[in-house]
């Protein structure tokens, strides 16, 4: 662990790195994946943005949608069985509020619920790689995110990236869009699979 350093640096560094695609995937991903949550539930895309996101533990992105959308159509739910029942939960009306947890899933949560949310930032093994910038084993980032205070100190890390990247661009980046279009970047370049 004494060799692995995360810096806002290495976030800077990826986000210039990326294509002109890879940041309008990013920049419109909460955006789409709003539009999901909508879908799911017109009236209260909020709720549906909680469903989505505790389903997402270790589900790729389409069948995160395809389970939410089983959440609320009855149909089987195949997810980590304490997430399906939150998700089933959440739509039987329970304030979403007391059931999500975990700061990577609340952040999640948060930036579907408001793409444009100034604070939240999914912190996910991608996350931490481009805060390395390298390719951390799954022991090596599991033993970081341990550590105390390490997803509020990553999280500060991209919300330093984004205020430098809106200075630097003229525009306004949140954290979650540079968390995103880093995301974008780093998943096609490392061949990664497409894990939230």
């Amino acid at each position: 662990m004494s060799d692995v350093r995360l810096s806002t640096r290495n976030i800077t560094r990826t986000f210039r790195a990326a294509t002109p695609s890879d940041r309008e995937t990013g920049v419109g991903w909460y955006t789409a994946a709003h539009r999901v949550a909508a879908a799911l539930d017109p009236r209260d895309p909020i709720r549906a943005a909680a469903v989505i996101a505790v389903l997402s533990p270790l589900l790729p992105w389409p069948r995160n949608v395809t389970e939410a959308r089983n959440a609320y159509t009855g149909g089987p739910i195949r997810a980590l069985g304490p997430n399906a029942r939150k998700a089933l939960r959440i739509v039987a009306g329970e304030d979403p509020e007391f059931i999500v947890s975990g700061p990577k899933v609340r952040a999640f949560w948060r930036t579907i619920a408001d793409p444009a949310e100034p604070q939240a930032v999914v912190v996910d093994r991608h996350a931490i790689d481009v805060a390395a910038g390298r390719v951390l084993g799954d022991r090596v980032r599991s033993t970081y995110v341990a550590r105390a205070g390490a997803y509020d100190a990553v999280s500060e890390m991209y919300r330093r990236a984004a205020r430098r990247l809106s200075r630097e661009h003229g525009l306004l980046f949140t954290p979650a869009t540079v968390q995103a279009i880093t995301w974008v970047y780093w998943r096609r370049e490392h061949a990664v699979a497409h894990h939230r």
